[in-house]
Parts: structure tokens; sequence; C-alpha cells
């Protein structure tokens, strides 16, 4: 297997089980703004819960999947030649800085519901899993010596990597959600809601140093590093348990506004609006380890880089640089976002929607997950069982912009906010796909006209 190749499969190993790599900012891309999003709606602004266009809905199972970065771009429109391993690397864009950068996410929705009580008020239930992974300012050339113990550069390589940092995170939630309707009238339509959450921590890996250094010579194939390290574990980890049913626990609350500017057209619904906008700060708060082993290395050493291939990083910090350790408690903070977005209705059933995700939390003395930045466009064609959307994004990392396409038939969802750019680009950055199955009680509206005297 090509040292690429190892390097793609890693990440989408990655992805898919959210055990190693950054958000919520890409979870359900283009499908949570839907006026009939339910459940989903609520990992964007909790307020999406005061739903008129909803009776109530439950959620059976939604995930979403998504991993991005600034290292390396694949031909993924070119399926045939990825399963060839001689034509692997004909397929990759590589592009090593001393600071690149890795995210992935895994979000899964569990069975949830929401109903709404009264006009005014409306309160939901959700069970959530989610994984994270953010490795920050890594030099590109010295990632893929300490993952595959190679490097393709003949020449070999120096690179001074600053603020280097990452972490995985895994956990558990379950939320409770209050909304309630503030102002209704003919003219605006003002609701809010809090999210309060019980997080249950599974497993978390961080790793942090300000200045690392490193010199690798191909000639001899050995790895020089100048610097320290601090790196550290939940209770497990090292053996690659993930365990739920532990005592790491913590709460997190979710807050969101949303404004309605009323359509007073004779063709509009009672329920619907000319212009939506939305604010929400998401994921406060952070989840207590107990048990959290914390290794301090010297990472002041020559070594050979055939080390990586053998063990892993774990085991080669151990048998390579001295260290200093200790078993404490620890807390890692949730990935807190910001979330804005406006909606417009073109007519009743043609909308376009701009939304942007900004990340306020620094990986500091608190290790924490990171969303990244991002901001996105998309037009939507929108009716009681039938939504498409097609979402044009930017997102921080990739230097380009992700297309995609989402489709809500009835109780299904299922879509992708980089799919489209998968296909035709030949340098892609990121990749996302979701999925979803739920049981809607739709609430049919009322034309204007009709309840003209």
């Amino acid at each position: 297997m090509t040292t690429f190749k190892s390097i793609f499969l890693t990440g989408a190993l990655i992805t898919i089980f959210g055990i190693i790599d950054q958000s919520i900012a890409q979870t359900f891309v283009g499908a949570q703004i839907d006026n009939r999003a339910g459940i989903r709606g609520l990992t964007l602004n909790p307020a999406n819960v005061v739903n008129p266009r909803l009776k109530s809905e439950l959620n059976l199972f939604s995930t979403s999947a998504f991993f991005g970065n600034d290292y390396v771009g694949v031909d993924l429109g070119n399926l045939s030649n990825l399963t060839d391993d001689f034509k692997f690397d004909d397929n990759l864009t590589v592009n090593a800085k001393p600071d690149n950068n890795f995210v992935g996410n895994v979000d899964i929705l569990g069975p949830s519901f929401q109903i709404n009580l009264s006009e005014k008020h409306s309160v939901a239930l959700s069970t959530r899993v989610r994984g994270f992974f953010n490795l920050n300012n890594i030099g590109g050339e010295f990632f893929e010596t300490i993952t595959t113990g190679e490097t393709e550069d003949e020449n070999g390589y120096a690179v001074e990597m600053e603020d280097l940092n990452g972490i995985t995170h895994v956990w558990a939630e379950i939320g409770a959600t209050y909304g309630r309707q503030f102002i209704n009238n003919d003219k605006i339509n003002l609701k809010g809601a809090a999210t309060l959450k019980y997080l249950g921590g599974a497993a978390g890996l961080v790793g942090s140093s300000q200045v690392l250094g490193g010199l690798f010579i191909e000639a001899t194939n050995t790895l020089t590093t100048r610097g320290n390290l601090n790196y550290g574990y939940s209770e497990g980890f090292d053996n690659g348990e993930i365990d739920f049913g532990g005592f790491s626990s913590g709460f997190g609350m979710d807050l969101g506004l949303i404004l309605e500017m009323k359509n007073d057209s004779e063709n509009s619904y009672t329920d619907g609006y000319k212009l939506r906008a939305g604010l929400s700060v998401l994921d406060i708060g952070s989840i207590n380890y107990s048990r959290f082993t914390q290794f301090q290395y010297n990472m002041n050493n020559t070594i050979s880089a055939a080390e990586f291939e053998n063990g892993n990083i774990s085991e080669v910090l151990e048998e390579n640089y001295p260290g200093t350790s200790q078993t404490g408690s620890a807390r890692l903070g949730m990935p807190t976002s910001l979330q804005a977005f406006v909606d417009y209705s073109i007519t009743n059933k043609f909308y376009v929607s701009a939304h942007g995700s900004l990340s306020i939390k620094e990986h500091g003395e608190l290790p924490v997950s990171q969303v990244i930045n991002s901001v996105s466009l998309t037009p939507r064609f929108e009716s009681g069982w039938i939504s498409v959307y097609s979402p044009l994004s930017y997102r921080q990392f990739e230097g380009g912009i992700s297309w995609g396409l989402g489709l809500r038939l009835g109780p299904v969802i299922i879509g992708s906010g980089s799919i489209l750019t998968n296909l035709l680009s030949k340098n892609s950055r990121s990749t996302d796909a979701y999925f979803g199955l739920q049981i809607p009680f739709y609430r049919k509206g009322t034309k204007r006209k009709n309840e003209l005297p």
C-alpha cells in the first residue's frame, strides 16, 4: 500500500468511527434550515423547536460525518483509480506546510422527539453521540513521517511547528429543550429556546506543544526533534476502550433566538414569513474526567523513522523520549460556537438561505474541540413532503467552494454538503454525508386569502 493511500484511508477511518480526528459546524449541511427539519433544526438553533409547520416529530435515527484538511486533496471523481494501488498517488495533490490542519466529526442523533404543546410553547427530548477530531498547526511532512514512518521528499525536510495542538473527544448527550414564543403580531414573530444537556464522556485524547522542531534526513532515515510535548488521555483510551457508562460527566447548554418578518401577501400562508433570521450559541460546557493521565515529554532526541512503522505514537514516545506522568482529573471543553442564519422566502416553496458558523473557543489550558469556521449559501425547494437543497459553502482550511445536494422525502433525508464538488473537482479537501429517518406529523397551512372575509 502506498504512503499516501495509508494517510487517506487513515483519515477515512477517523471520520467513520470518530476515534481520532474537529463543526458541529458541518452537521447535516443544508438540511438544518428546512422548515420541516424537526429535531435536526435544533442542532442549528434550539428555537427551531417552536415550529408551526410541525405538530410533532419522532426522530428514529440520523447520522452525519465530515472530514476536511488543507494537506492533501483527492480526485474522487475518478473512482476507478482509487481501487488501484499503482494509480492512487496520481489522484492526490499534496500541500505540505509547517501548519497543516486536519478536522473531522461524527454526529449521531438517536431516538428523539419534539412536540408543540400550544401555539406559544414547545418541548423536545433528544439523544445524541458525537465524536470530534482537531489536529492544528502540524507540519505536513512531519505528519506523514509519524503516521507512516516514511516521506516522499527525497531531500528530507526541516520544520518548526508553533502552537501545535490536537484533541480527540467522543461523548454522549441527553438534551431537554424548551421553547417559547415571545412576540407574535401581524408584523413579526420572535421566539427563543434553551437546551440543557447532560454530557457523558466516553474517551478523550489531547496533545500540544508551544514549539516543536523536526529534522528528517533521508540518507539515514532519522528524525531529530527539539522541544517539549504535552500528551494525555482518559482512562482506557490507550487500550482503545470507549466507555459511555463511566463516571465522566458534565453539563452543557444551547441558547437561541429566531426573528421572523411575516409575509402579508394574499398567496402567503398564515404560518409563513418573508424573512427569518436566527442567532444561537451552541455547546456551552465541558466534561470532567476523574482519571486522566497526562505526560510531559522532552523531545530532544534523534530516532529512526522506522520506529513509527512498528509501533503507535504512544509507544514511540514512551520508548524513546524521557518524560513524567501524573493521573488526576481533567476537563475537556465542548466545541462552543456562534451560529447565525438568514432565510428569505422567494415564493411559498422557493427559499434561499445564508448561514455562518464561528468557533468561539481556543485551545489553551482547557483543551477544547473546535468547529471549523464556515459560510454557506443554500437555495432550496420546500413543500410538505419534499425538500431539495443545494448548499454552496466556504469552509476553513479548504481554499475553495464546496457544492452539495440534499433531499428530504417524507420521513427520509439524505445528502452531502460536498458531493458535487467531490465528483467534479480534482482536488477535494473535504467530504461529508448524512442520512436520517424520522416520523413527522405535519400541520397543514392556510393561505391568507382564504381567511379574508
